[in-house]
Parts: C-alpha cells; structure tokens; sequence
C-alpha cells in the first residue's frame, strides 16, 4: 500500500506555471471590454498560466499580446 502511494506521488504530472496574473486586473479587462474574445480569454488566463498555453491558445495574435501585456505588468 505505501508503495502505491509512494509510487503515485513521483509519478504526479507536476503544473509549474510561467505567469502568475493579477486575477483582479483579468476580472476588470473581462467585465468592462467590449470584446467577447477579450473577455473570455481575460477570464480564461487569470489564473497561474504556462506562457505556452497562451502562444498555443485559438485566441488572436491581438488578444494574445494584450494578455500578455497585462499578465506581465507592461501595459502603459
């Protein structure tokens, strides 16, 4: 028995994310934007994140970089 949970404890896919966003600024882009693409992919990437998540995500280049901006504290 301990070894089982020895063994699954090793064996556990391990998620350590690149980006860690402010959740309260991704709620504030996804209530007040006017576009439904931004919204969702604010609400979608508040929480920690792979940065290949959102390189990898159906979103457009547009939204992609304004995600990122936010999530990395470069937005003017």
């Amino acid at each position: 028995m301990e070894l089982a949970g020895k063994y699954a404890k090793n064996n556990r896919p391990s998620f350590e994310p690149d980006v860690m966003p402010d959740k309260q600024l991704m709620q504030r882009y996804a209530t007040q934007s006017t576009n439904p693409e931004l919204k969702h992919a604010a609400l979608n990437f508040q929480s920690p994140f792979k940065m290949s998540e959102l390189k990898n995500s159906p979103y457009s280049d547009e939204i992609k970089f304004t995600i990122m901006q936010a999530t990395t504290g470069t937005l003017g």
